[in-house]
């Protein structure tokens, strides 16, 4: 039998035990899975832990392969390998618990952060949601997939406590404190006893999610949101300079956002066509993108928070370090912004839970890949990725749509690719410029921190020397030594 067939058999099979809602194999929904070079046979759905062990059972039982996600109705989480099942747990979408007191709540796979969001409303539980973007996206995948966020609580996989899991086997197993039946303190106390192991289900093939707990952010007495622009290419070396020392001592605490211009341009619905000339744009054209947008060529978005009577004494030294770089604004009324893209930059700091007002893939395109490097918080550093970067995407005739959050220590770049999915070659280039930047920045010191759908690969590649492949190799041996679920 060949592995189609068997792929085809296993959906058959799941459908006859679970029922025609628990699959779905139409053109629409398929297409909302797809990449380049990728699309998947089937969609299972199943509704709850029973028909997810059952689901799994019949599928490795038939030999087949299932690619986990955890929400894709919006077509936020694609495919990477083609012919593949996915395995969707959107249906899997209780919010099982939210405690105002304690600040977290435990939820199922399929939970948005939209839903998330109505729920804290409509209870009147003082809690911000920090998302990662997106309304739509699932609270665990940002979790699963280490997205961050731009509030103090933007580093989701720091604040994730407590998970359980299915293994290929069916079998579910709790970490942390949950790995004690009357537990008290499962979304309390990340670690339990032993050896922890949330983080191996993360970014990993090794088992499906099945609940999650977060810690959330209570509301702060007092906040102050603010945007700093620069307007030169070479000014983000010194937004960065400034930046670091400020996120070392906490004292700007959140996911602090850098984009630059054209990436501003595309989150507000412009596309290259609407500028003048061919190709990459000039550093001058991309300089007056942003002037005409009332931004600089870079652009800050960040926050803080605290006592009514601490934010203003902060605020005052944030400005005045901002306000040392030549060229800088410092920006608190957005009055000559975008008003919808201030309102959501600002809300993204401050607990509010909206769409963009845009699709940056729309730049140049419909759907998009990206690189996701990881720098040091640091001026030169940043520079010399930038420039590196620049430099490989306009030798694939790319223009670099960037945007980065710092968190810690660090700044985790999004490079987005952005290409037209009917267009066999648009893709084509979009994944061979997202190779060679991959490969570019690792050599150059700057690793990725995730892989886009069917990019694994290229970014294994750059860990291999130091024995980590081999490290999960065996722990997927262990965990899942038929392979039921899909390397992405």
């Amino acid at each position: 039998m060949t592995d189609q067939a068997r792929q085809t058999a296993a959906l058959s099979a799941i459908e006859a035990s679970l029922g025609a809602a628990a699959v779905d194999r139409s053109p629409q929904t398929l297409a909302r899975y797809a990449t380049v070079g990728t699309s998947p046979i089937g969609v299972v759905l199943p509704a709850d832990e029973a028909q997810l062990a059952k689901a799994l059972e019949l599928a490795k039982g038939a030999g087949a392969v299932l690619q986990p996600v955890c929400n894709g109705a919006h077509g936020l989480e694609k495919v990477g390998l083609d012919k593949v099942i996915v395995l969707d747990l959107q249906r899997m979408n209780r919010i099982l618990e939210v405690n105002g007191e304690l600040a977290y709540c435990l939820v199922e796979p399929g939970v948005t952060f939209r839903q998330l969001d109505t729920h804290i409303r409509e209870k009147g539980i003082k809690l911000w949601v920090d998302h990662s973007g997106n309304p739509d996206a699932s609270v665990a995948a940002s979790f699963v997939g280490r997205h961050p966020g731009h509030t103090p609580y933007s580093d989701h996989y720091l604040m994730q406590c407590g998970l359980e899991m299915m293994l290929a086997d069916g079998k579910l197993v709790r970490t942390g404190m949950g790995a004690m039946p009357k537990s008290t303190c499962w979304q309390l106390f990340k670690f339990g006893y032993g050896p922890w192991v949330d983080g191996l289900f993360t970014q990993s093939d090794f088992a499906v999610p099945t609940k999650v707990g977060m810690w959330m952010m209570p509301q702060p007495p007092a906040h102050q949101t603010f945007l700093v622009s620069v307007p030169d290419e070479n000014g983000l070396a010194a937004l960065f300079d400034v930046l670091g020392p400020l996120k070392l001592n906490m004292v700007v605490a959140n996911g602090v956002a850098v984009s630059n211009a054209l990436h501003e341009a595309a989150l507000l619905g412009r596309k290259r066509s609407d500028f003048k000339g061919q190709g990459p744009m000039a550093a001058s054209a991309i300089k007056a993108a942003g002037e005409s947008l009332g931004l600089g060529y870079w652009n800050l978005y960040g926050a803080l928070y605290g006592l009514p009577g601490n934010v203003p004494i902060l605020w005052d030294m944030v400005k005045g370090a901002f306000s040392s770089i030549p060229g800088a604004r410092v920006i608190t009324d957005g009055k000559e912004i975008d008003p919808g893209l201030w309102a959501w930059r600002m809300g993204t700091m401050t607990g509010a839970v909206a769409a963009p007002p845009a699709n940056v893939a729309a730049w140049r395109g419909d759907q998009a890949l990206a690189a996701n490097p990881v720098s040091p918080v640091d001026g030169e550093e940043a520079m010399r990725l930038y420039e590196l970067s620049r430099d490989i995407c306009a030798k694939s005739d790319f223009d670099l749509v960037s945007e980065t959050v710092a968190i810690w220590r660090s700044a985790n770049h999004r490079q987005v690719l952005p290409f037209t999915a009917a267009q066999g070659e648009s893709g084509v280039r979009a994944r061979g410029c997202a190779e060679a930047l991959i490969a570019a920045q690792a050599e150059a010191g700057f690793g990725q921190i995730l892989a886009e759908p069917g990019m694994r690969a290229p970014v294994d590649r750059t860990f291999e020397s130091g024995g980590l492949s081999v490290l999960h190799a065996r722990v997927k041996m262990a965990l899942d030594p038929t392979a039921l679920f899909a390397s992405a």
